[in-house]
Parts: C-alpha cells; sequence; structure tokens
C-alpha cells in the first residue's frame, strides 16, 4: 500500500472516528518493523521489543547490541523514547501541514525516516496526528506505534535531538499556529491582489465590412450633329 493511502487513512482516522476505532485501526496501520541505525550499522527489531524495553528496560541481544555500539546510558534512552510530551490535536493538522509544520517535521523525519528517505516528513506528520489523537500527549514509542508503514528507520544517535525538536514543536504550537493563520491570510491577500490587477476584457463590437462601390461609367462621347437634308 503506498504511502499516501496510508496517511490518507490516518487523517481520517484522526478526524472523524471515535476513540477505540482510531485506536485499534490507527495500531494496525502502525510499524511492526523497527530497523536501528548507527552509521552503517543496521539492527531490526521488532515494536513489540521496544515496548517491552520502554516499559521494564528489558532489551533483547539486538537492541543491547545497538546501545552497546551507541555509547549510550540504556536508563537515559528508556527515558527519552517513553517521555511523554503535550501536543494537543486542536488545530494540529493545520500547523505541521502549514510551511513552518513542514519545515520541523521534515528535519525529524530525517532522523525518523522511510526506507527510501522519501516521504518521510509526510510519513511523520500523520504518525504524530496519530499519536496525539488519544489523550494529546505524544512520545517517540507512540510515533513510531503510529507511524504509517510496516517499517520504519530511526537513527539512534539522534534520538536525543529528535526528542527536544518535538518537545520544540509542542513548546511553540501556539506560535505555530498564528505564523500559520498569516501565512493562509497573506496567500489570501496575494490572491486578491493578482485578480484585480488583471484588466477586465471588453467587448469588441463587431464592425460591419465596408461596401465596395463600382467605379462610376465613363460619360458617353457627344454625337456630331448631321443636318438634316431637305430643309434647304
Amino acid at each position: 500500500m503506498k504511502l499516501t493511502k496510508f496517511v490518507s487513512i490516518g487523517i481520517a482516522l484522526f478526524l472523524g472516528a471515535s476513540g477505540s476505532l482510531l485506536s485499534s485501526s490507527s495500531r494496525a496501520l502502525g510499524a511492526e518493523k523497527i530497523v536501528l541505525t548507527l552509521g552503517p550499522i543496521r539492527q531490526a527489531i521488532t515494536i513489540s521489543d521496544l515496548e517491552e524495553f520502554a516499559k521494564d528496560g528489558t532489551a533483547t541481544p539486538t537492541l543491547k547490541q545497538i546501545i552497546g555500539f551507541s555509547k549510550i546510558d540504556p536508563k537515559i534512552l528508556q527515558g527519552l523514547i517513553g517521555l511523554q510530551i503535550g501536543l494537543k490535536p486542536t488545530n494540529l493538522a493545520r500547523v505541521l501541514y502549514s510551511t513552518p509544520g513542514e519545515k520541523i517535521t521534515d528535519e525529524i523525519g530525517q532522523a525518523i525516516r522511510t526506507q527510501r528517505r522519501t516521504e518521510s516528513g509526510k510519513a511523520l506528520r500523520a504518525a504524530v496526528i496519530l499519536a496525539s489523537g488519544d489523550d494529546g500527549k505524544v512520545s517517540l514509542l507512540e510515533i513510531l506505534q503510529k507511524y504509517p508503514l510496516p517499517e520504519v528507520y530511526v537513527d539512534v544517535a539522534s534520538i536525543a535531538a529528535t526528542v527536544g525538536k518535538i518537545q520544540g514543536l509542542a513548546g511553540n504550537l501556539s506560535s505555530l499556529l498564528q505564523e500559520s493563520q498569516r501565512e493562509t491570510t497573506r496567500t489570501t491577500e496575494t490572491n486578491r491582489t493578482e485578480s484585480t490587477t488583471i484588466a477586465p476584457s471588453r467587448n469588441v463590437r463587431p464592425t460591419a465590412p465596408a461596401v465596395s462601390r463600382p467605379p462610376p461609367l465613363p460619360a458617353p462621347a457627344p454625337q456630331p450633329v448631321r443636318p438634316i437634308r431637305g430643309l434647304w
């Protein structure tokens, strides 16, 4: 299934479904496999492996290996993955799909991305909207749970910075909404100005074709007067 279809389903669920339907359906759409990357290293784990680690710190051998390579304190990593960040869903879609919102999520999408690094920002925006729809809070784990593709790539070295950017998004939500509204106003005014500067077309009345007149006939040549015989 194409990413566009996943995103459309995710946004439709967020906007129109009830809480229970959103939870069950979006969970079915979530990532099943997480590929942890660290430079050239690639290690795949399941979403359930990450859920167990976020819950009580239980790490599979694969997860222990990638944590060892990254030299990140497991407790810190556990806290970052499960950290709840308040992100109310009201006007969230409008903010995320504004120019500043897309810029931020595209940056985060470099660390939480698709396999081919295409449309990562779009997938992330759908995941954030779905994650916040349950309780108005998001975490890195919830974003991965709601990710609208079966597979998601996560840069382990960027996890701390990624969580910080999500916190920044939540903290600046009001200002981003105002910027989105200003952007909409500017676009509307620009369109109005362009429409008024175009001169309306004028109706041109068709002109009647000129009637050609034939040239005047030449005057007849004078005839000589002949005398009438018999009068003299």
